[in-house]
């Protein structure tokens, strides 16, 4: 056995055992966030009306951990070149620092989408399609596990990007295991089914030269256009973006927009004119004189939760040190047989006979370092406790933010009093 297939076998092993552990936690994690966060909100951006089959996923699932197999194939071959120098791994910052690190990492994602841009659509050629990409169109509502889900033909031609990029630019290894870990992460979100993306990410704003979830999953739904992995810009050149992206884009992260039923439109314009009812009686009590008390930062008061579905009140905490948030009014305080809505979602079963009126739902809230105030808020749809910011942007507005590890949600509050007072 030559010394150069002792490389490669004794490397293989350890590049397929990563090349597959960055597929399964990657969309494992995709997974999680969407069931952790689908009542919460990512329901709400759901892209496709149809649903995902299980079949779907067991599909997805074997295509994907054979095209680990394959990549690693490959990649294992970068082992073999490091070995006799063919290419240039550093590992440590002797001959290139930092900032090399750095450039070079953002000059093999751009090269990458480049690639990957050139090469996708290529295989959406005719003759190319069936042997190359029709794998991976099988996933018309495609899933965070379809992210590997490639023909061999297909997965070859990806895999082979890697050993390609190394014979002309030298790397540090710490910026090809970060490469790795942008690309199937990048990858899992535009697999995701549902908007993961904020609005910074809309086409025109200062994340819009992004791809998002929206753009990847129309390129699935319509069988063609928006051929761009991490960025937009070689679909704008070539205009080949799909013309109803920004339309979609922007429907999906404004839900309250997206009226499709004159019910809910009926709905939704009742609550932008709920502020008149409030003014009429539903608020007595409330003195705009003393609802932002400056003791308190200004928070102390009644809030309006957005569509004025809820109005919340500060104060301090009577058992705890901090402000607590109170349910005062609900816009839909009773059932549909006239019961007061109660807290049925929670994780205590003792707790589910709570009416949802006088619910304390933030507690523990405490000046921060950063200017805001930081405690817990507790959400009565899916029962659950999160870790909250409360950040007051105006004297009659609020911003709120429910965050689990790295995935936050906001929303922004009304001052109940200032509503009163325009409505006088």
């Amino acid at each position: 056995m030559n010394e150069s297939m002792q490389v490669y076998l004794s490397a293989w092993p350890t590049v397929w055992a990563m090349d597959t552990a960055r597929y399964l936690v990657g969309a494992t994690l995709m997974a999680t966030i969407l069931a952790l966060f689908w009542k919460t909100g990512l329901a709400r951006r759901k892209l496709q009306a149809r649903d995902a089959t299980g079949a779907d996923r067991r599909r997805e699932v074997l295509a994907s951990l054979r095209t680990a197999f394959i990549f690693s194939l490959l990649g294992a071959i970068v082992a073999v070149g490091d070995h006799h120098g063919w290419i240039t791994i550093y590992k440590g910052f002797q001959h290139a620092g930092p900032l090399y690190l750095v450039g070079s990492l953002v000059l093999m994602l751009v090269a990458h989408d480049t690639y990957f841009y050139w090469a996708h659509r290529a295989m959406h050629h005719r003759r190319l399609f069936g042997l190359f990409h029709r794998t991976h169109h099988l996933s018309r509502t495609p899933t965070p596990w379809a992210a590997y889900s490639f023909a061999v033909p297909e997965a070859i031609v990806h895999a082979a990007f890697v050993p390609l990029f190394l014979l002309v630019v030298p790397m540090h290894g710490l910026g090809l295991l970060a490469f790795g870990i942008v690309q199937i992460l990048r990858n899992v979100m535009g697999h995701a089914g549902a908007e993961v993306h904020s609005a910074a990410f809309g086409p025109g704003r200062w994340l819009g030269w992004n791809n998002t979830t929206t753009h990847h999953d129309l390129h699935h739904e319509a069988r063609r256009y928006n051929y761009g992995l991490y960025f937009r810009w070689w679909d704008k050149l070539m205009g080949t973006e799909h013309p109803d992206y920004r339309a979609k884009f922007e429907a999906i992260i404004a839900p309250e927009a997206k009226t499709t039923s004159p019910a809910i439109a009926g709905r939704v314009l009742v609550r932008a004119i709920a502020g008149s009812v409030l003014a009429g009686g539903l608020l007595l009590g409330v003195d705009p004189a003393r609802a932002n008390e400056s003791t308190v930062g200004g928070l102390a008061g009644r809030w309006a939760t957005p569509g004025v579905a809820a109005i919340v009140e500060l104060a301090p905490c009577t058992d705890t040190s901090g402000l607590c948030g109170t349910i005062r009014w609900l816009w839909d305080a009773t059932d549909e047989k006239g019961r007061p809505r109660l807290d049925t979602q929670n994780a205590d079963t003792g707790l589910r006979a709570r009416p949802l009126v006088g619910l304390s739902i933030l507690s523990g809230l405490t000046r921060s370092s950063k200017g805001g105030w930081e405690g817990r808020i507790y959400n009565p749809e899916d029962g659950q406790t999160y870790r909250a910011t409360v950040r007051q942007t105006a004297a009659d507005t609020l911003a709120i933010e429910g965050c689990v590890l790295f995935i936050c949600q906001k929303q922004v509050w009304r001052s109940a009093s200032a509503l009163t007072a325009a409505l006088r």
